[in-house]
């Protein structure tokens, strides 16, 4: 007859073994699960143009993770919608991959007004496009400067210095010399000369 301490060692070596049996077959699963899950793709969604809230919830939906990386400014669309992202949109990538964006702030960034006197007039369009403004008005008048020079550089209907700052993507508007006639040129010769001409009497 086996008394209970001779039944003791095979009763421990029998819960060792279903110990290790027990790990084997949950290591054996999750193997399975990460192999499995290790050959799957993943499309990519569009998110650009959603509101950056929207966007985490449809990435999250999908199995990626939504990471910013910038903010910037965009007038074409809301603030805190997503204006990039990488990768992009029908992308085949794997579950869990990160999906980088850039968000848009909403808030005009500032610039300086560039100088545009003594220029011409394509050369100011050119400058102003340059530091994110736009040219709008461009009015000209007679003038002793050379003819197509900038005379005046104007924002809101007032005289603006350059270096001044201003949002991004105003309008300028300029002033540009127009050639003298004949006539403008004799009359202007003559006040520089000190010559004044009265009316002959008739």
């Amino acid at each position: 007859m086996n008394t209970p301490s001779q039944k003791s060692p095979w009763t421990k070596t029998l819960l060792l073994a279903l110990l290790v049996l027990g790990i084997y077959a949950i290591g054996a699963m999750l193997f399975t699960s990460w192999y499995t899950r290790h050959g799957q793709s993943i499309q990519v969604p569009k998110v650009v143009g959603m509101p950056f809230e929207t966007a985490e919830e449809v990435l999250d939906d999908n199995d990626l993770e939504m990471v910013i990386i910038d903010s910037v400014y965009d007038e074409d669309q809301k603030p805190n919608t997503i204006v990039e992202q990488d990768p992009v949109f029908d992308s085949k990538v794997k579950p869990g991959r990160k999906v980088y964006v850039s968000i848009n702030t909403g808030i005009k960034p500032k610039v300086r007004m560039p100088k545009l006197i003594n220029g011409s007039s394509n050369l100011a369009k050119v400058l102003l496009q340059n530091v994110g403004l736009r040219l709008g008005k461009i009015d000209s008048v007679k003038s002793t400067f050379g003819p197509g020079l900038v005379i005046k550089q104007r924002f809101n209907g007032r005289d603006i210095a350059p270096n001044v700052p201003l949002d991004k993507g105003s309008i300028i508007d300029i002033v540009v010399s127009k050639k003298l006639s004949l006539a403008d040129t004799t009359a202007v010769q003559m006040l520089n000369d000190g010559v004044v001409q009265d009316n002959p009497i008739q």
